[in-house]
């Protein structure tokens, strides 16, 4: 046999070597995402309550229904950390990330979240438990792929909406039961309102903004500070309930556009 001489051994071990890295490119997309998979982002958001202080619930997990490309169905676990959230807190902007997780490719169509029993609510200082409606604990809701691609085509984002207020049932008094409102939205098909009270007097104060037959509703911080998402509609009109004598406040055919945050500034009230 014919021996190879060191310089021909290496040129063959730098071929082999460069074959084995061009192979390892190829399996992973620009933005790092393995070939075959998405990265999907779950973001957690809700909307104020005016009966309640705080609403806690306890979510175990989160599946979506992945089409893969050859036409399959798949539930994919996103993994998330199972957690109690008071998801009151989750409203003027705040949010709070579900998941961060690879996906097959294709296209998701359902949303699946299961509940633990370990839900309360809290009414003028006081906590009662907060039990499950009829005792179901898993829900389904179509999401019909409307997720953002963020920043990649391979990276892909939307939100749950957990209406905490509208997801609980009084059957008798102080006895209250779960039955989970869930919405959903993405940016690009969707539009946000946001601005700001004065003076600080008028607070606390109600914001609701109506849409046709929908209303959407936030309580403004401390500041006076406001944000409104997952406007479906392009004309809007923003109602403003203030306190301690203040005068409400209407404002009629605010345009708002999907895909952007419309920010109205400063609105000063009187009384």
């Amino acid at each position: 046999m014919k021996k190879l001489s060191p310089l021909q051994l290496f040129a063959g071990l730098l071929i082999l070597t460069t074959g084995f890295s061009a192979c390892q490119k190829s399996s992973v997309s620009d933005s790092g995402v393995p070939a075959g998979q998405n990265q999907l982002q779950l973001v957690l958001t809700d909307g104020p309550s005016l009966i309640f202080d705080s609403i806690f619930v306890d979510i175990r997990q989160v599946e979506v229904r992945v089409v893969k490309t050859d036409g399959s169905e798949v539930w994919q676990d996103l993994g998330i950390q199972p957690a109690v959230y008071n998801i009151l807190r989750l409203r003027n902007g705040v949010e709070a990330i579900l998941a961060t997780t690879l996906i097959p490719d294709g296209r998701i169509d359902k949303l699946r979240l299961t509940l633990g029993t370990n839900n309360s609510v809290v009414k003028a200082g006081i906590t009662y438990p907060l039990y499950l409606h009829n005792g179901v604990t898993q829900y389904t809701i179509s999401i019909d792929d409307d997720v953002d691609e963020d920043g990649d085509a391979d990276h892909l984002k939307f939100w749950l909406d957990f209406d905490g207020h509208g997801s609980i049932i009084e059957t008798s008094p102080n006895h209250f039961e779960l039955a989970a409102s869930l919405h959903h939205f993405s940016h690009h098909n969707s539009a946000e309102l946001e601005g700001k009270i004065k003076p600080a007097a008028a607070l606390p104060a109600i914001v609701k903004v109506v849409t046709g037959s929908d209303t959407l509703t936030a309580l403004p911080s401390s500041e006076g500070e406001f944000k409104v998402r997952g406007i479906q509609a392009s004309t809007v009109t923003l109602i403003i309930r203030p306190s301690n004598n203040y005068k409400d406040s209407v404002m009629n055919n605010i345009q708002v556009r999907r895909g952007d945050d419309t920010n109205i500034g400063t609105i000063t009230l009187h009384q």
